[in-house]
């Protein structure tokens, strides 16, 4: 049996779910494919917050309707712009509402092959369903991306595990666990498996752990009077306070339009790594921090690992621990992606990522992503839920307009289902 759609999407978190919302809201016939808010529900710890302030962390609905702060005065739960940091729990209920009233039929299949006929994309799923598409979206977020140092790499997995392979932390009670890391991942993992009972520490490269500054409760008369000129001098934006982040954060097509050099170089430096303020008073005198070294190897004897570490002045120190946790990032390559081997071979990329036009799409055509494996595209503001938007309104219109171009040709002997949507 062979279905048929104009749009499959493949990923149903932040991106998949507000492309979709769009798409439905045009008439434009899709499915969607994956785990509602998965990687939220299955791969962050309990307690865990948010990165980015709650006015910038909705997903989009095309005429606004359920923004997190609607969603929050419906359920009754604490919010505020900017003061009230977005707790995990909070953030996945959220999503799964907008999925139930926007996007209701999102399937949980995973793709485990994407080609192209001549004509239409055929993906196999791994339930044994076949779909042909005119066009695909990528949206499989972050995860697949993990990066661990090569110290680490091949180290068992009871003894180093990526941050961003983690859901409830209770098998890090009564252990030694040692967080590499200095970024939001790391510290907010210190805090919770400290708080847990773990006997959590911190190694990092950076002199001092980076945490936003606060407020300052009292300020001089000069600052207070030059406060008016703050938004002309910092303005805010979704992803932080500069005139650059507020161009990468609402023009993302600016970022796009520049020179490859310096757009990759906006893209690898514009943002660099930073725990939630809130973080500052459970992490600072609390979480023992080995800081300014870098590590140099690592080795696992006795069911313990021991971590070499250097430090900037030369001088050399070893910790032990029964667990090690690489809050090391991600780094996207679409050679990752095992379902897109059939096609990698016309995928223009740049530094491991696809190559993309100003409407997201590939040097496939039809062939689009989304999210943070567009960033050296479209700059850091792909690394965020808040980038969502930009995509969602761009593919939408573009699909508008180009979808009675295109038809499908399927094998003749295929049996065409009615498509959703």
């Amino acid at each position: 049996m062979v279905n048929a759609v104009d749009v499959a999407i493949i990923g149903a978190g932040p991106y998949g779910l507000s492309i979709a919302s769009h798409l439905g809201h045009a008439n434009v016939s899709y499915r969607i494919f994956g785990s509602t808010m998965g990687a939220w529900k299955h791969r962050m710890p309990p307690g865990m917050l948010l990165k980015s302030h709650a006015w910038s962390s909705s997903l989009y609905d095309p005429q606004g309707e359920l923004t997190l702060e609607t969603f929050c005065a419906k359920r009754g739960l604490p919010y505020h712009a900017s003061d009230i940091p977005v707790p995990l729990e909070t953030f996945i209920a959220y999503g799964e509402a907008f999925q139930r009233q926007f996007v209701p039929d999102v399937e949980s299949r995973e793709l485990i092959r994407l080609d192209w006929t001549g004509s239409a994309f055929h993906a196999v799923f791994h339930d044994g369903e076949s779909l042909y598409a005119k066009r695909v979206i990528i949206a499989v977020g972050i995860h697949h991306f993990a990066y661990i140092p090569p110290q680490l790499g091949n180290l068992p997995d009871e003894l180093v595990t990526h941050s961003g392979l983690y859901g409830p932390l209770d098998k890090l009670v009564g252990k030694q666990v040692i967080i590499v890391g200095a970024g939001a991942s790391a510290s907010g993992l210190a805090a919770l498996a400290s708080e847990i009972g773990a006997d959590a520490s911190i190694v990092a490269r950076d002199s001092e752990l980076p945490f936003p500054k606060l407020p300052r409760e009292s300020r001089s008369l000069l600052r207070r009077l030059a406060r008016p000129l703050s938004p002309l001098v910092y303005p805010k934006s979704g992803i932080g306070g500069s005139w650059l982040l507020k161009i990468c954060a609402d023009t993302p097509q600016i970022i796009h339009a520049l020179p490859e050099a310096l757009r990759l170089h906006i893209a690898r430096s514009a943002l660099g790594p930073s725990g939630h303020s809130n973080l500052r008073e459970r992490v600072i005198g609390k979480v023992p921090a080995h800081l300014g070294r870098r590590l140099h190897a690592a080795i696992a004897a006795n069911g313990r690992i021991r971590l070499e570490l250097v430090a900037k002045d030369g001088g050399t120190d070893s910790l032990e621990a029964d667990h090690v946790i690489a809050a090391t990032g991600f780094r996207p390559d679409l050679s990752r992606l095992a379902f897109l081997r059939p096609l990698l071979a016309g995928i223009g990329t740049e530094q491991g990522t696809p190559r993309l036009t100003s409407r997201y799409e590939s040097s496939v055509p039809g062939l689009y992503f989304v999210g943070p494996i567009t960033a050296n595209s479209f700059g850091p503001v792909a690394r965020f839920a808040y980038g969502a938007i930009h995509p969602a309104r761009t593919i939408t219109a573009h699909v508008r307009e180009a979808r009675a171009t295109h038809s499908i040709a399927v094998p003749l002997n295929a049996h065409i289902e009615p498509t959703k949507n």
